[in-house]
Parts: C-alpha cells; structure tokens; sequence
C-alpha cells in the first residue's frame, strides 16, 4: 500500500504580507479544497475544526492536514496558503484512495437509515464507502461498538472486504461476528436447463464443510454454480431467495437457492486485435465463438486457452490471450475485446543430451527433427521422448525428462533430453 503523505506549500507576495515568515496569526478568509470527489468540501471542513473568520497561522494549517491524514481516507494531502482580504486563503489539494468499496450492513437488526445515522454522527467524512483497512475501518468498528453494546448485540463488530452480493464487484461487509456453522449440504430448485443433481453435485463438491454466511454463499454461488449457467449463454441468472435449516444429523445448516435462470444471451460483437498475429485458417480451427450464437462463456475461455497453446507451438512461448466482456442486458448480447499479448518469438538453438553413451546420442539426434533457428514448438520436446519410448528405441530405459534454457534477450532456446536408468539401442 502506498504510503500517505502530505506536504505544504507557501505562496510569497509582493504585498505587505509575510505569515510564512511569521507566526503571527490573522483571520481565515477563504478554506477551499481541490481533488476532493468521494467526500464534499462541507465534511473535510469540519474534519479540519477550522472555521472562516478564526484567527490562524501556520501551525494551525499543519494541524488540519494532520487530522485529515488520521482519517486514512487519502493517498496524499498538500496545503497552500496566501493573504485574502487581511487574512489568509487557505487550499487544501487531496488524492483520495483509488479503491472505496460501497459499504452494506448485515445482521444489526435494525434499517440502514438508522445505522447510517450513527456513522456519519461519529465520522464526518463517512458516505457509503471506505477501503479496505486502514484507520477508517477501524474508527467505523469503534463507532458502531458501543451502539451495539446499547443495542444488547451480541458479538463485536466486524468489517470485511467480500464479493458483491449483486455478484460483481466487492463490498465491504459491516455485521457482528456470529458463531457460523458450516453447509453441510445445499439443494436447488426451478434449475432450469441444468440438470439439478449435476448442480448440487458440481455445488456441494466446492461448498460442503464452508462457514455458512450469506456473503460466502454468494462467493460460492458466484464461482461454482454460475459458470453452468453462462456455458449456456444465461449471462443474467440470479440465486435465491435462499433458506438456511440447522442439519438434524451434524452441527451444520441445510441450504436451499432457487434459480432464475433468465433469458439466454448470444454474442455480438468480436472485436479481434489488429493485426491478429495468428494465421485465419489456424484461428478458424480453434474458435468456437462468432457473432450471434449463444454466449457460451465457457467456449470464449476454451477459445482463448487454445489461441495461446496454438502461439506456443509457433515461438511464441509466453503468449497468452484473454477477452474484456461488455454485457448489454438490453439487447441480451455479449460482446467481447479480444486481447493476444505473443511476447518475445524462440527459436530452437541446441540440442544437449545427457544419460547416453557414445552410440546410442548420435542414433537421437539424427531423429531429432527441429533445426537451429526454427520457430521453437514447446509441445515438440515432450512429442520427442513419447515417440522414442513409443518405438521402444532403447532396452533398460526407466524414465525421460526435458528441460528448457531460454534467453529472453535473444529468443534463443536450448533443449535438454535426459535418458534414466541403463539405455541400450534396441536391436
């Protein structure tokens, strides 16, 4: 995490006028703040306690900026300062934290109006988001502890970064620590075209033995029972209402999520980097996604793995591919940016063998097919020793193994073929 700061910046005028200089102290004419947008002008006010009119001075400016870096809220703060009608114009110029999550409640038995209440009574700079730790984390659990305890809540307080129960994003999680059981086991119902005991079979193997919350739920629900469903091109599913049951046989809960499959989505638009470093015909052979049939995300994934093996066997041995989504939940289609990043290009440099004699290396490199300077094939190796063992070219051999030596400065590869055991050309 980068660490915060905040420095100060004086602003000399030609005027009678010198306050750096100075400590004298005279009124604040003017307080104003820059790069402020996750909290208004009106809240960092009153986290400074500076107020127009009250004689100030310097040290008075330093001690805003204190109080305002205490909160945790931002990345950096920087102060200026000049004259303003007999007295000072101060600015305050802010970087708030790139990453505040939206903050959602659970299990204080009460409406989020009332809880809200009491944050932004303890925390003038609370507005619905706060990042992930920090001092601001932990003033929000101080604040809301002793309301708790004035509540009779059991369990202190606690805040977590979770997955979004929407299912995209995270939220950060404000509840008390609960004694959680575990699923012991979940069922669904309305599954749609997905087969529910394939379902449960897919979503117990993943959730069986998990803590029970209703965050970790939907973190489940998200990774072990959606993906199913987008196999299918049904991009807008949606789980629950769920019901939790204690489990007469084991200390655990019972689960059940009812489905809304939705509607199926197709794909639109397949925006294909230019120029596309593969050859049409090799890409033809693998895809398995064009515009207009069904959104089957799994077949993008599978798509873009076999786009990066297929680089690999070319040179491009640190190619990956992978795709950005926009879903348009009007029109019900998936369009997909497709990005290929091939990296450096190998070629085969030199062959070493190890573990052979005299005779038997010569009869392996004359049947070693890849010549030096060729576009390096990472699956040619491994091809190689199966076709020797294959073709059962050596009496005693126990085990085989490859190794690569690649320079990334000059793309140059070197293979190592090593031979186990006591290997004897077969007659």
């Amino acid at each position: 995490m980068t660490r915060r700061r905040f420095s100060s910046a004086c602003v000399a005028t030609a005027l009678l006028f010198a306050p750096c200089l100075a400590q004298e102290t005279f009124p604040l004419r003017v307080l104003e703040f820059e790069g402020n947008d996750a909290f208004s002008s009106a809240d960092l006010a009153a986290v400074t306690g500076l107020e127009i009119g009250q004689m100030v001075a310097k040290p008075d400016f330093e001690r805003a900026l204190r109080l305002l870096n205490d909160t945790g809220a931002f990345e950096s703060l920087r102060y200026r300062f000049g004259p303003q009608d007999g007295g000072f114009r101060l600015t305050i110029a802010v970087q708030e934290l790139a990453e505040l999550f939206p903050v959602r409640f659970q299990g204080l038995g009460v409406g989020d109006d009332e809880v809200e209440a009491v944050l932004r009574e303890g925390l003038p700079l609370y507005a619905g988001k706060v990042p992930a730790v920090g001092p601001m984390v932990k003033m929000l659990v101080a604040v809301l502890g002793p309301w708790w305890e004035q509540q009779s809540g059991e369990g202190p307080i606690v805040a977590d970064v979770v997955p979004a129960s929407g299912g995209e994003g995270f939220e950060m999680l404000i509840g008390p620590r609960r004694q959680t059981n575990r699923i012991a086991f979940t069922t669904f119902a309305d599954t749609g075209d997905v087969d529910a005991l394939e379902l449960q079979r897919v979503f117990n193997h993943a959730a069986v033995g998990e803590e029970y919350t209703e965050a970790r739920l939907h973190e489940l629900l998200q990774y072990n029972a959606r993906p199913l469903y987008t196999h299918r091109g049904y991009m807008n599913v949606r789980f629950c209402p769920c019901e939790a049951s204690p489990d007469p046989e084991s200390e655990g809960v019972l689960v059940s999520v009812r489905v809304d499959q939705g509607d199926v989505y197709a794909f639109g638009e397949i925006a294909w980097p230019e120029p596309m470093p593969m050859d049409p015909d090799a890409l033809a052979r693998v895809s398995r996604i064009s515009s207009g049939s069904v959104a089957d995300m799994k077949a993008a994934y599978e798509t873009m793995a076999a786009i990066g093996e297929g680089l690999k066997r070319h040179g491009y041995m640190k190619a990956h591919a992978r795709f950005d989504e926009q879903v348009d939940h009007d029109t019900r289609l998936v369009h997909l940016q497709v990005h290929i990043d091939t990296g450096v290009r190998y070629v085969f440099s030199r062959l070493i063998i190890k573990g052979l004699d005299i005779l038997s290396e010569p009869a392996v490199r004359k049947r070693w097919g890849m010549q030096p300077g060729q576009p390096f094939d990472v699956r040619y190796p491994a091809y190689f020793l199966d076709r020797i063992k294959a073709d059962a070219m050596f009496a005693g051999l126990r085990r085989t193994s490859w190794g690569l030596d690649s320079d990334d400065s000059s793309g140059r590869v070197d293979v190592t073929l090593v031979f186990s055991g006591e290997p004897e050309q077969a007659r």
